[in-house]
């Protein structure tokens, strides 16, 4: 892609993933809450997934036009380069408000783990509190006591799959905790190298201040030669004048003391 190509992909990434950020949020604000839908871990995982693509893909082309600021004559190759550096900060800010949305995210998805840590303790101590319920029947048990036993089974059963089921959310959990701190790792490193590349654009820019500095070095050399030129050339000009002016006036003298002459003879 040309310069051009690159700079209005960047632009177009770094507003999608603005746009893909402000759902995130809205999302994460309802994470752990009795607003929280059934399907919000999918649509945060969707909208988290398409921001780190298009984060990925950004960083590519924005180190693509970086490097097309070295072509070019001085004046555009500055041009390039404050152009480049102004999307680096708006993508380095685009970056800032996802790692702020993915961090509290996590916060939220540790609490609600530890929550659910603390139920499952809860929940073994009712299960081994009830473990020696008789679950047979005798012939002398009164109806009264049988459906003491079934509702106490039944509570136990009730105890067990609750049991069951926040082990799973728990492992479901800390596996979303795990990829977001990858993804966070990602986003850091893109940082890293955010900033290699603002340095590496500053070489760049004192190379192009320093070959402008040369060229007009170079301009001022070659107005003083010209104005040497042009006293040179005055000068010259005077002298050959001067010189016309003497050659006529011998000529005349000459031409005077000829004609005297010749009148004198006569």
């Amino acid at each position: 892609m040309s310069y051009d190509e690159l700079c209005q992909k960047i632009s177009s990434n770094i507003f999608k993933i603005g746009n893909n950020v402000t759902s995130m949020q809205k999302l994460v604000n309802q994470l752990g809450t009795s607003n929280e839908a059934p399907n919000l871990k999918n649509q945060l995982d969707k909208k988290r997934n398409e921001v780190k693509k298009l984060i990925e893909e950004t960083n590519g082309v924005l180190r693509d036009a970086s490097d097309l600021c070295r072509t070019g004559n001085p004046q555009e190759e500055k041009s390039r380069k404050i152009n480049v550096d102004r999307m680096r900060h708006q993508f380095a800010d685009a970056l800032t408000k996802f790692k702020k949305y993915q961090s509290i995210e996590a916060e939220k998805e540790r609490a609600m783990v530890d929550r659910m840590r603390t139920r499952t303790v809860s929940l073994r101590q009712e299960l081994a509190g009830q473990s020696g319920i008789d679950t047979g029947y005798a012939d002398n048990d009164s109806l009264v006591d049988d459906e003491s036993r079934q509702q106490k089974l039944a509570q136990l059963h009730e105890f067990a799959d609750d049991l069951e089921t926040t082990t799973a959310l728990i492992t479901e959990r800390e596996e979303a905790i795990r990829k977001l701190e990858t993804d966070m790792v990602t986003v850091n490193e893109i940082f890293r190298e955010i900033g290699t590349m603002v340095y590496e654009q500053g070489d760049i820019i004192d190379n192009i201040e320093s070959n402008v500095e040369a060229a007009r070095e170079d301009t001022g050399q070659a107005e003083v030669e010209l104005r040497k030129a042009a006293v040179y050339q005055d000068s010259y000009r005077k002298k050959v004048l001067i010189f016309l002016a003497i050659i006529a006036t011998i000529a005349i003298v000459l031409g005077v003391v000829i004609w005297l002459s010749v009148r004198h003879k006569k």
